[in-house]
């Protein structure tokens, strides 16, 4: 009877244990949620013959179907809502970080930093050093030098020059926290989306182009748009 007593105590603690630990992963509003656990490993950086290496998964995902974690551009944490109220870089109208004019910058001074530092790269906080997320150049690389088909349900796959593939996930991107665009694989790249049209229908539209966006990855028409940084999308990581 003793030894029953000691066992029921010890599963009663550890269950107590479990039950502390979970608690602590459930975020509200803008606040960072744990991030799922990067399964990418060196092995899976697939070859396609292009000028660096892709894995075969989202950052944080599981399996080439699972849309993995979703990221603010520059940020390595994960949230429930992804807007400029939350956005760990955004300063009022300006930016504290990756700014090209001085009018941009929050401090006064441009950066010029037009790529992600190491730091702010999600694919390198997540999986260390010789991961990181692609520029836009080798986005480009991927989009007109590889194929692409849509042969399995929820997925793109693209194969490239030396008949390699991977497959993406149509995930759509989040704005605050709803889904947008979730029929298309959308995956942020490290580069800035420097001034190319006035989406804002405004004299001052292009410096408000560069000064807020990222270069997004987007798959429906193969090739790169900008999309306001604070917007959450997947990444996929690449390999040199």
């Amino acid at each position: 009877m003793k030894k029953l007593t000691i066992i029921l105590m010890s599963a009663a603690l550890l269950a107590a244990v479990s039950c502390g630990s979970n608690s602590s992963n459930n975020k509200e509003g803008g606040e960072a949620a744990s991030a799922s656990v990067a399964t990418v490993a060196a092995s899976d950086a697939v070859d396609l013959g292009l000028s660096v290496k892709w894995a075969t998964t989202n950052l944080g995902a599981a399996t080439p179907s699972d849309p993995g974690n979703f990221y603010a551009w520059g940020e390595t944490e994960v949230k429930t809502v992804y807007n400029g109220d939350t956005y760990k870089f955004k300063d009022g109208y300006k930016v504290k970080k990756y700014s090209t004019e001085d009018s941009h910058a929050s401090s006064g001074t441009a950066d010029k930093l037009i790529v992600l530092q190491p730091v702010d790269d999600a694919a390198t906080a997540a999986l260390g050093k010789g991961w990181r997320m692609p520029t836009r150049a080798e986005a480009m690389e991927l989009f007109t030098e590889c194929t692409f088909s849509y042969n399995k349900p929820g997925l793109v796959t693209v194969t490239g020059p030396n008949g390699n593939s991977i497959d993406f996930p149509k995930t759509g991107y989040y704005v605050g926290d709803k889904l947008q665009e979730s029929n298309y694989p959308w995956c942020w790249t490290a580069s800035m989306a420097l001034s190319s049209g006035t989406p804002e229908g405004s004299e001052d539209a292009i410096e408000w182009h560069e000064r807020r966006q990222g270069d997004a990855m987007r798959f429906g028409h193969t090739d790169c748009y900008g999309l306001y940084r604070e917007n959450g999308l997947p990444i996929r990581p690449v390999k040199d």
